[in-house]
């Protein structure tokens, strides 16, 4: 019978999980600043819109 043991590596798995995190991490958080800019930004040009009127 194999060694089915090394299939089911979880700190092999656990590690590219963990690796891709890191790598992928700094560009969401970048994505989810501008988005959180962008809505602002959108929050503020309505306020004064309405503060306009």
């Amino acid at each position: 019978m194999y060694d089915l043991e090394n299939i089911w590596n979880f700190d092999f798995m656990w590690d590219n999980f963990f690796f891709l995190l890191k790598v992928v991490a700094p560009f969401v958080m970048i994505i989810i600043a501008i988005l959180g800019v962008g809505l602002l930004i959108k929050m503020v040009v309505g306020a004064v819109k309405e503060a306009r009127k």
